[in-house]
């Protein structure tokens, strides 16, 4: 398909990241299938071109700004090509937000942030769906509980459906873009995993990495060992995942699949039986977390 669009549109781009700055006169196409994105420019699209195109992937509209702003400055510096928008080299951490929703977000959104944040994190729109929030190291750094719970204030009093990822924090002075455009990859490697989690960090992105570099040889053997005994039940791996991610907490990990504390004794028993694997152990624990995630795999592959 890339080939017979680029006959009908000559200057198009092709894009494996979501670009942080587009031109007024380009069109951004986003490919789900693929999970590509296309830069086209508008001369060349007529309009029954872009109703096809409107309908075979998705638009993204990049969130217009002055060029002297500051969130062009800010922008700039992501991008590698202009200096930090700072009086002074710090140590500064983003915070990635994406969100689906397009109609008046950016007001709601900047009251909620100036609300829950004071002036202690600058918000910068990057397009209609993305947008970061930039932390400068200080004698007081949010945590993870404040995020979770500024996330519950945005679903509660903005009516904002926002999902997050809390890097981590870095010196102006080396290159910062590199680890800026890592933590996104990462982000978007976990969205494409998990579309239910809210709150991302590179903890919890490191397994979805882990698996994609591991040796078939080594994921043929989990599958040997685990995924065919229990025949790929996805509910057992989706029970000894959770009871992974919950640190082992019984109560958390019952909460979370809605089910009652004896049912899911009866799971993890019933794993162990199949696969002689205890997941109350970190190393059982560990090899099964990674088989779902390798059942995950196959699944979105099937």
């Amino acid at each position: 398909m890339s080939n017979n669009l680029a006959t009908l549109f000559p200057t198009i781009e092709l894009l494996t990241e979501c670009p942080i700055k587009c031109e007024k006169n380009k069109y951004i196409f986003h490919n789900e299938h693929t999970k590509t994105w296309m830069i086209v420019d508008k001369k060349e699209v007529s309009d029954r071109e872009y109703a096809l195109l409107v309908s075979l992937f998705k638009e993204i509209k990049p969130t217009p700004s002055t060029d002297n702003s500051i969130s062009d400055k800010w922008i700039q510096f992501l991008q590698d090509n202009g200096p930090v928008p700072l009086q002074e080299d710090s140590d500064i951490r983003i915070i990635q937000l994406h969100f689906k929703e397009e109609d008046g977000l950016e007001t709601d959104l900047e009251q909620a942030v100036s609300a829950y944040f004071d002036d202690a994190l600058q918000l910068i729109f990057i397009s209609s769906h993305d947008a970061v929030l930039i932390e400068q190291k200080s004698s007081y750094i949010h945590t993870y509980d404040d995020f979770s719970s500024f996330i519950v204030a945005l679903e509660s009093d903005f009516f904002l459906k926002v999902q997050m990822y809390i890097g981590k924090f870095h010196s102006t002075v080396a290159p910062f873009s590199l680890h800026f455009l890592k933590e996104k990859e990462w982000f978007i490697k976990g969205l494409s995993r998990n579309r239910s989690e809210q709150i991302y960090t590179m903890e919890k992105t490191f397994p979805y990495s882990l698996i994609s570099q591991m040796s078939e040889e080594m994921k043929q053997m989990i599958r040997k060992e685990v995924l065919e005994p229990i025949e790929y039940d996805m509910e057992l791996l989706q029970t000894v995942q959770l009871y992974f991610e919950s640190g082992f907490n019984a109560s958390v990990t019952a909460k979370g699949l809605h089910v009652h504390r004896n049912t899911l004794q009866y799971r993890l028993i019933k794993f162990q039986d199949i696969t002689g694997i205890s997941v109350r152990y970190f190393d059982g624990a560990l090899v099964s977390y990674c088989a779902s995630l390798i059942a995950s795999e196959d699944k979105a592959h099937n």
